[in-house]
């Protein structure tokens, strides 16, 4: 998948799976959002409500190409000085190997799946990303990377260890980093599933320059592209009403970072989040949502302590 973010213009949506799109060739849509949150700026001190809507189109290809696009516009208290654009694209191409059953996926990455022993399954590929920030202070870059996973069937539970691996480039730098993940993956019935997973993400000190500038550091719009270590807990529940056409989600996750030093700061976080959304399909071309979702951040900087509350619903039309 060839990815690019358009940061200087990013926004987040929620872009729902619906059931019948795993037996649809093509199809395009949007989804209209609006939330409310207790905290619109992640920081303890200048804790100020705000409201938040969001336009999302989406759009998917199957043929001899497959092409995946989902956008998103936001805008904060419906200023004009507060809209975000975000954009990403993947084309990929799906050929399956005679003889050997196992599938072949190639993007700009490439996965195989096989039989290794049994019912174990061994998946590897490759992956290419290209990151572009519409911002001046900081670098584009490209990060190539291998996967490998198994998924080898338990009582009750498939259990899925995986390895990434890969290296960053931008300027003169070369970084290495890599993923250390576990999964649980629980499909109890057909309309119940849990998942458990944890990871280690690891990545190396740049020699000379950084990706970011001190006065982005602390930034919450960017700090993903700071951290220098990440662990993280995740638990998912789904639950399925078919009679109803709904389903509820929950989901819940630890973590704690440690970020590059830049200058003279050092940032250590640590963090609880908690979301719960109900979705109700009305027909094959519409549903909507309600959400809940709450954060709480604690770090050694003082005003990135912080908690933080969204309440939030919309609808999807899907064509």
């Amino acid at each position: 998948m060839v990815e690019v973010r358009n940061l200087g213009i990013a926004g987040g949506a929620i872009i729902l799976l619906l059931p019948f799109l795993l037996f649809s060739n093509s199809y395009f849509g949007f989804s209209l959002s609006d939330s409310y949150t207790d905290n619109l700026y992640f920081i303890g001190e200048i804790e100020r409500g705000g409201n938040t809507t969001n336009v999302s189109p989406f759009f998917s290809y199957s043929g001899f190409l497959d092409f995946d696009y989902s956008g998103n516009v936001s805008v904060i208290d419906f200023d004009e000085e507060d809209i975000f654009f975000g954009n990403r694209a993947g084309i990929q191409k799906i050929s399956n190997l005679p003889g050997l059953g196992n599938k072949n996926y190639f993007y700009l990455n490439g996965y195989n799946f096989s039989s290794l022993i049994g019912n174990v399954l061994l998946s590897t590929g490759m992956e290419f990303g290209y990151m572009n920030f519409r911002h001046d202070s900081i670098e584009d870059y490209v990060k190539p990377e291998v996967k490998t996973y198994l998924s080898i069937p338990m009582p009750y539970f498939y259990f899925i260890p995986g390895v990434d691996a890969g290296l960053m480039f931008y300027e003169n730098e070369r970084l290495p980093y890599y993923n250390l993940s576990l999964s649980l993956n629980f499909p109890l019935t057909g309309d119940f599933s849990i998942y458990v997973s944890g990871n280690y993400f690891w990545m190396s000190e740049p020699e000379n320059n950084y990706l970011l500038p001190d006065s982005l550091l602390l930034d919450p719009f960017f700090e993903e592209e700071g951290i220098k270590r990440n662990t993280n807990i995740n638990l998912a529940i789904n639950k399925s009403f078919i009679k109803y056409k709904s389903y509820l989600s929950l989901y819940l996750n630890l973590s704690e970072k440690d970020f590059f030093e830049i200058g003279d700061i050092l940032r250590n976080d640590s963090g609880f989040f908690a979301s719960l959304q109900y979705t109700k399909i009305i027909n094959n071309n519409m549903s909507f949502f309600v959400s809940f979702s709450s954060k709480l951040n604690n770090s050694n900087i003082e005003n990135l302590d912080y908690t933080k509350n969204n309440i939030g619903g919309g609808i999807q039309l899907i064509f």
